[in-house]
């Protein structure tokens, strides 16, 4: 249960972090995180896309260690 909310802490310091830079660099950003574990993935995109979030074949086919 701790590392479980350890992970959780971490997930939302880092779409936190990627907010932070959408507001205050006027940066685009998408963020892929995935829990080698349960193969689970989260995904963040700081603009609404119709492209976004890519299926689980695309995350594939881009980054072969997913």
């Amino acid at each position: 249960k701790r590392r479980s909310e350890r992970l959780s802490r971490r997930k939302s310091t880092l779409i936190n972090k990627a907010h932070e830079l959408v507001e205050f660099c006027d940066i685009d950003v998408a963020l892929i995180i995935r829990n080698r574990q349960t193969g689970h993935y989260f995904t963040y995109n700081s603009i609404d896309l119709a492209s976004w979030p890519p299926s689980k074949e695309q995350i594939a086919s881009h980054c072969p260690y997913f």
